[in-house]
């Protein structure tokens, strides 16, 4: 469902010297849509006069993100700046506000593990062939190893549904000699929205991904870790 918004500005007569009127400058009407009609607006500034430039900011509500223009002119860009020659349409088109972030974190006991995880459009729930990728073959015994395990298979990076607002990582840690991991991450740019907690199978504690960007645990046997997403 779309809603139409007819921008008119009102014709303002120029009074100068001596009572002297000059008419008013060419308009062009200016239609702006929405869609879907509940997802947001637009605010418009400029004018509606020939030759001026107008700009057009597309806002959107809660729970959606602006994804371009289309009609007379298709572009991402907003606010967009049009020249103004004859009358024009435009729509701006909104979508489900959903994540789409990257998290890279680095294993280290001497040795290194890298893994990345996080949510991505296309991405569903389980193994996604060009999307994931699966965990090398395991060291040799006393080598730190490290995987997420998902959908009967070792990955070494795991990106899930990017509208889902919970997301339960598990990630399986295999010590090497020394008995202590330090954990290390990184967050990329996009959009993020929720809390991110580092914990064990059991709860037995609790680290605030979004708090810090390091940790250090103790692993001296294979252990089962969570990373659990919630917004």
């Amino acid at each position: 469902m779309k809603k139409t918004v007819l921008l008119i500005t009102s014709l303002f007569l120029l009074i100068a010297g001596c009572g002297d009127v000059s008419g008013p400058t060419d308009r062009v009407n200016i239609s702006i849509t929405v869609s879907p009609s509940t997802a947001g607006n637009v605010l418009s500034s400029g004018g509606d006069q020939v030759g001026a430039n107008a700009e057009f900011l597309a806002v959107a509500n809660e729970g959606w993100q602006f994804s371009g223009w289309t009609g007379d002119i298709e572009s991402n860009d907003n606010p967009l700046t049009v020249e103004l020659e004859s009358d024009i349409a435009l729509t701006a088109n909104f979508e489900v506000q959903s994540n789409n972030y990257r998290f890279d974190m680095e294993l280290s006991d001497g040795s290194n593990v890298e893994l990345a995880f996080g949510q991505k459009p296309g991405a569903t729930d389980s193994y996604d062939s060009g999307i994931d990728l699966e965990s090398p073959p395991a060291p040799p015994e006393g080598v730190l190893h490290a995987w997420f395990e998902n959908d009967g298979r070792e990955l070494r990076s795991d990106f899930r549904n990017s509208l889902n607002s919970r997301i339960v990582w598990d990630l399986i840690v295999e010590p090497g000699e020394t008995g202590e991991v330090e954990f290390n991450w990184t967050r990329n740019d996009g959009h993020f929205g929720g809390s991110l907690i580092l914990t064990d199978s059991e709860g037995n504690f609790k680290i605030d991904m979004l708090e810090t960007d390091k940790a250090t645990l103790e692993v001296t046997s294979p252990r089962k870790l969570q990373i659990q997403f919630g917004n």
